[in-house]
């Protein structure tokens, strides 16, 4: 088998040594009439290590690049650390690998020496590509035909042969630019600048910088786009509109800058995912496939296990079978990469905060993330503790993709099957890439696309002593019970209008209204914004009048955790207690320390530890996770009223449920247990579920004899 190769950088020659190491012959073709590259430094995690490693190549890396101790984010204005990962062998023994930071050229002539001679041609520009049943090939300038049995497009964001494919298309602009430059190290005497990532964040701003070699350093700088007058990677920018840009940094900033003498710049830019990377014998590679944005620092990495999959497809499936190694290779990367394109850009987007409002909040979700992952592996491991090398020999199906599940997962029964989809598909690539906005943004539209509350339905706006509030009174409901509903997501997302549709079933289910209540919702409003407001809503469902006998707290994931913290300290507020609490697949350990959430992370596409870990770092922020307002598990549960609990067996957040009904029983509670076998987090959520119809059914049976006589 031959495989032609447009494209000479990291993602072409690393495709060619992995065809060669599996016994397949590549010809790589590069325009350029020398393999050089213009740029600095690139960053290689344990992930592309790993493979460089296979390849033999790992003694020649460490020769040439430098090890970072760690990462370091650091407020710009003042210095103050913001949040440190470890690095070094520390992280080698998580991920299997080490960490390198390497100068883009050093790299590039790294693999371009480990071919042997006559693998790749320069000054060979492709002008067009073919295919037919036999094989394909590349038209060179000039009139040249090289032909093979495979053509890869490596051929980066201005890719040749994506164009061939697809036609013209447009690259996204994120409206900043990027000051590149490289310092001797004799100019950075006297300065602290460890061998670690050192990244400072303003406001609408950053520096990235570390180490490429020992006597070399490299400054990414990224400002608003408003701010620098021409961008071109060929000429060097005015550098005192670098330095304007940076005015009142901290001095260690100030005085690195002073020290550019000239600066390379260039446009933020990715594209959209595609669904087809390969059509035939033809396929996409690196960032001709899936060009992201630096923020991950992924994109030379993800070339590389791009480069190691396909030519264990190719290898795997043989000359007769190229198309459907080129289909297997699209199926095993395009969810990873896509995942990995939607985190870079939403780095992007808290790494550029644009006011003081937004970069407290970043700051405080920093904070809280070092107190629930201060080794980074819950933030990173996604994209650094993934061994290619394992993957590439299991099922295509066990690719993670956006949703952090499975591809291949499958449920035993169509209508679970239909809600794992749903829940699946709740956010695009350009949801999670716009953070807590673009989150929020879709979670509603989900539900109220999804689960339209009944016309026949009543929704009357109310003020719960200063909290806003939906009365929702299912159509013949009575005035039995009252209940007081908190909605999930996470303390980020949700809203009680978007929960309308599950407080009608609720009303029903308890013969009586339910109020849905709007807490205020975090990074905005940290902890103890929703806690106090689930506080004011008991005192003003109280004030209305209704007997507090009467009366059950709900809530569905984070909104079960509020609903059982809130229960929980009532008699310690000198309020009186509910009838019971409905809890359904409750929230009630934000240090993410339930076995399940690493357990059962890839099957649930609800929820994953990554995601959690933002989203609860983003509510409690500076505060103790271990608080028993923040985490009910830990609070004093013995004066708790009767709870109801439901979670699903192989949801993430299933020993949230368990061990906290462990506890309250411990603590004499009186506690009903429901595990749901099959199903989704949240289940209730989804009226089509058959175990959505029998739980609330339970519920009313126990919520019944819990009422006066």
């Amino acid at each position: 088998m031959k495989v032609v190769i447009a494209g000479g950088g990291i993602g072409g020659l690393t495709t060619a040594l992995a065809l060669l190491r599996h016994g397949i012959e590549p010809i790589v073709l590069e325009r350029a009439p020398q393999l050089t590259e213009v740029g600095a430094g690139v960053q290689i995690a344990a992930n592309g290590t790993i493979v460089l490693r296979e390849l033999g190549l790992e003694p020649a890396l460490a020769s040439i690049a430098t090890v970072p101790s760690g990462f370091d984010y650091l407020e710009l204005s003042t210095g103050r650390r913001l949040y440190y990962a470890p690095l070094g062998e520390e992280a080698a023994a998580r991920y299997g690998a080490l960490l390198y930071n390497v100068h883009r050229a050093d790299l590039i002539d790294l693999l371009a020496k480990a071919l042997p001679p006559g693998v790749v041609r320069l000054g060979a520009e492709c002008e067009s590509v073919s295919q037919d049943a036999d094989g394909a090939w590349v038209t060179l300038k000039g009139g040249e035909v090289i032909r093979g049995d495979v053509v890869i497009g490596a051929d980066g964001i201005h890719s040749a042969v994506r164009t061939a494919l697809r036609g013209p298309e447009e690259k996204q602009f994120a409206n900043i630019l990027m000051w590149r430059s490289l310092i001797p190290a004799e100019r950075l005497k006297g300065l602290d600048l460890p061998v670690a990532g050192n990244n400072w964040f303003g406001i609408g701003r950053n520096i990235v910088s570390y180490w490429v070699r020992k006597d070399l350093y490299s400054i990414l700088a990224s400002v608003p786009a408003t701010e620098v007058s021409r961008e071109s990677w060929t000429q060097s920018g005015d550098v005192n509109q670098l330095r304007r840009s940076f005015e009142g940094s901290e001095p260690t900033v100030q005085r690195m800058l002073d020290e550019v003498d000239s600066a390379f710049i260039t446009g933020m830019y990715h594209r959209d995912p595609i669904e087809n990377w390969a059509v035939g014998r033809i396929a996409l590679l690196g960032d001709a496939a899936h060009a992201m944005v630096p923020y991950l620092a992924q994109g030379a990495c993800q070339s590389i296990e791009d480069a190691w999959v396909l030519a264990s497809c190719l290898d795997k499936h043989g000359k007769a079978g190229v198309q459907v190694a080129l289909t297997e290779y699209e199926a095993r990367r395009q969810p990873r990469t896509r995942r990995i394109q939607a985190g870079a850009r939403y780095v992007v987007d808290w790494a550029h905060e644009p006011d003081e409002a937004r970069v407290r909040q970043r700051n405080g979700r920093l904070k809280g993330l070092s107190r629930i992952d201060p080794l980074a592996e819950i933030s990173w491991s996604f994209a650094w503790g993934h061994d290619i090398l394992e993957a590439a020999k299991l099922p295509p199906g066990e690719v993670v993709g956006l949703s952090a599940a499975r591809e291949g997962k499958r449920m035993a029964r169509a209508e679970s099957q239909r809600a794992f989809d749903l829940w699946k598909g709740v956010f695009t690539p350009d949801d999670v890439a716009r953070g807590d906005r673009g989150q929020r943004a879709a979670y509603e539209r989900f539900l109220l696309t999804q689960f339209p509350a009944p016309a026949s339905t009543q929704v009357t706006p109310v003020d719960l002593d200063g909290v806003s509030a939906l009365r929702v009174m299912a159509a013949g409901a009575g005035q039995s019970a009252t209940v007081l509903h908190f909605h999930g997501g996470g303390y980020v997302l949700g809203s009680a209008q978007s929960s309308v549709e599950y407080a009608s079933r609720l009303s029903r289910t308890l013969n009586g209204p339910c109020y849905t209540a709007d807490y205020r919702l975090a990074p905005e409003h940290a902890y103890p914004a929703a806690i106090d407001d689930a506080f004011s809503a008991w005192r003003g469902l109280l004030a209305t009048g209704v007997d507090p006998a009467t009366v059950f707290l709900s809530g569905e994931s984070s909104g079960g955790g509020l609903a059982l913290a809130l229960a929980a300290a009532l008699r310690r507020a000198g309020l009186p207690l509910p009838a019971g609490v409905i809890a359904i697949c409750p929230m009630t350990d934000l240090t993410l320390e339930g076995p399940s959430i690493l357990a059962n992370s890839g099957d649930d596409p609800a929820a994953n530890r990554e995601t959690l870990a933002n989203l609860v770092a983003s509510y409690f922020q500076g505060h103790e996770p271990t608080d028993p307002m923040v985490s009910p598990l830990f609070a004093d549960l013995a004066d708790l009223p009767p709870v109801y609990l439901a979670a699903v067996r192989g949801e993430v957040l299933e020993s949230d449920t368990t061990r906290f009904a462990e506890r309250a029983r411990e603590a004499g509670a009186d506690v009903t247990l429901n595990m749901v076998d099959d199903s989704v987090h949240v289940f209730t959520l989804f009226p089509f579920l058959p175990e959505a119809a029998a739980t609330l059914e339970e519920v009313g049976l126990w919520g019944r004899k819990l009422l006066p006589k």
